[in-house]
């Protein structure tokens, strides 16, 4: 091999190498870059939060003519809740998350009084009623990013489940009662997340449900009314906001709707029975909160 052959072969190799080395540089400076644009979607979602905010229930039954009764009003609300996404078993960005969120307050209720007979003796009844209701909600998925645009995004299709416990009580009232609504769902939702700045991350999220064992017990009854199960379907939006890698501050609205069947007849006393109505409830709910990032 001549000298010229190899001082040729030898600027191949560096041009080959030059050429490597960009492409290295590049994809890295991609990788730093997919990395660095995902930081503020996992700081969001690498956290424990408290929240404090406002629901807003607008319950109904409509029974029949002249018998129709509702519940309305605004109550306090506190969540406490937390979220990791994370590599596991060796599978990137599983999403898992959780809250516990409690309203209490006093609402509006407007109906009827009927006799034993079921005859009503006055169409036009109000009262107040003290509500407090316990949402336990549970989520698990796994986070697809992607670009969008000049912004980084991920879409997190996840299962879920879900516990409400609500209690209507009456009972101060001379015509009051107590009674507890329960029931559990399982179904699935997307999550939708996009990096607004390096700081601030939206969210909006769809979830929907089958409804599982609804009861209401009253009490003084000697039976649990078991309710129809409907479906159930939850809507919401946050923003989550870094003021610092560790603390952030959050807000978010969610719409929900659900539905219970009527149930079967049943003794409440002795010689008395009674049924439960076809009902739907639509709660909105406003927080506002703050987490620490992990």
């Amino acid at each position: 091999m001549t000298p010229s052959t190899r001082r040729t072969i030898a600027c191949r190799y560096r041009g080959t190498a030059i050429k490597r080395a960009a492409f290295v540089f590049v994809a890295a400076g991609m990788c730093a870059a997919n990395v660095h644009a995902q930081e503020a979607m996992l700081r969001a979602n690498n956290q424990i939060w408290i929240d404090a905010g406002a629901q807003q229930l607008h319950y109904w039954e409509n029974i029949g003519p002249g018998k129709s009764d509702s519940e309305r009003g605004t109550t306090a609300a506190f969540a406490l809740g937390a979220s990791t996404q994370r590599q596991l078993f060796g599978v990137s960005n599983l999403y898992f998350g959780g809250s516990v969120r409690v309203s209490h307050g006093n609402v509006d209720y407007g109906g009827y009084l009927q006799d034993l007979t079921g005859r009503v003796v006055q169409p036009n009844y109000e009262m107040t009623t003290r509500s407090t209701a316990t949402d336990v909600t549970l989520k698990a998925g796994k986070a697809i990013p992607f670009q969008l645009g000049t912004r980084f995004a991920q879409v997190i299709p996840y299962l879920s489940y879900s516990y409400r416990d609500w209690i209507r009580d009456s009972s101060r009232e001379p015509n009051g009662f107590y009674e507890r609504y329960r029931h559990h769902v399982i179904g699935g939702g997307l999550m939708g997340q996009l990096e607004v700045t390096p700081k601030l991350v939206a969210t909006a999220d769809v979830r929907a449900g089958a409804m599982v064992g609804a009861s209401m017990t009253l009490a003084g009854s000697q039976n649990t009314f078991s309710l129809g199960n409907k479906p159930v379907v939850v809507a919401g939006f946050g923003l989550d906001y870094a003021i610092a890698r560790n603390f952030h501050v959050n807000a978010s609205y969610e719409w929900s709707r659900f539905q219970y069947g009527r149930s079967s007849v049943t003794q409440i006393s002795p010689g008395v029975n009674a049924y439960e109505p076809d009902s739907k409830t639509i709660n909105q709910t406003w927080m506002i909160g703050a987490g620490y990032a992990f």
